[in-house]
């Protein structure tokens, strides 16, 4: 299998208020989910680099978990300006509040996160018919590999 470099982290608005609540950010999570598709595809380079710099994410974020931290620092960035660590390291637990509390099926077929996907891949010049979100198959659910 021949490695390649990630250049885009796919995801919506509504993962990113998810992420940003589950780090106790309570005063950035309703922008994160009104922020507009084209917003989170711009950002998808940026979680990209994130994600493919761990050393980076670590002295952004000290400690951070590195499942989340790239999307954390990159929406974070977004709506302040710079990245900063979360208000919380590791996922709070309890109850979503109920406009998160989405089952996989609803977020799957989220229609932000299509158009999300449909506009990485019209920017980089691959063909935008081909499979929707929830038939691409869950592989950590977020990356797509660059040409």
């Amino acid at each position: 299998m021949r490695p390649y470099a990630i250049k885009h982290v796919i995801t919506s608005p509504l993962s990113l208020a998810r992420v940003l609540w589950w780090y106790g950010e309570d005063d950035l999570w309703g922008a994160a989910l009104a922020l507009a598709p084209a917003t989170v595809a711009d950002l998808s380079p940026r979680f990209a680099q994130l994600r493919a710099a761990p050393q980076v994410m670590d002295l952004l974020w000290p400690g951070a978990p590195l499942a989340d931290a790239h999307l954390v620092l990159g929406v974070i960035e977004q709506l302040e300006g710079r990245p900063r660590p979360a208000a919380r390291r590791h996922r709070r637990g309890g109850a979503l509040p109920g406009v998160l509390d989405l089952s996989d099926r609803e977020r799957w077929h989220d229609p932000d996160l299509a158009e999300v996907l449909r506009l990485v891949l019209s920017r980089a010049g691959t063909p935008t018919d081909g499979p929707q979100p929830w038939q691409l198959g869950a592989t950590y659910g977020r990356y797509a590999p660059g040409s």
